[in-house]
């Protein structure tokens, strides 16, 4: 029997950007729900986890911690996502900017328009398209 197509989110081609993908969705069930709460997946780099924290207090709990438990993680992973990653590593960064929730449209083609001209315009903010 053949294995069904693997459905790969849209604007991911690179074996990075993939991975990022995919992390980006599975991020509560990889971190778990305390620390998927303050820290973000920022890149997956030659094969490293770089994970940004933007509570500055926790970033060196953050890190021991991570040494402790990075084996589980990996594993856990692998086994869920068949990611190979050979590491982890915690960085500081800028808190995540609250997403404006738009007014709903009750005409279903502007919806669609306006979904896709969002799209149009995260991909071109990670650099898969030109304006």
């Amino acid at each position: 029997m053949r294995a069904a197509p693997r459905l790969v989110p849209v604007g991911a081609r690179k074996p990075n950007q993939l991975a990022e993908a995919r992390l980006r969705q599975a991020w509560r069930f990889v971190m778990g729900p305390a620390l998927a709460d303050r820290t973000r997946l920022l890149r997956v780099e030659r094969e490293v986890l770089v994970i940004g924290c933007w509570e500055l207090t926790r970033i060196a709990a953050l890190r021991e911690a991570s040494l402790a438990v990075w084996p589980q993680m990996r594993d856990r992973i692998h086994r869920a996502l068949r990611l190979s990653l050979r590491g982890i590593q915690i960085v500081p960064c800028d808190p995540p900017v609250p997403t404006p929730t738009l007014p709903q449209d009750p005409d279903p083609l502007r919806r669609a328009l306006l979904l896709l001209e969002t799209r149009h315009q995260e991909r071109v903010r990670l650099g898969l398209e030109a304006e």
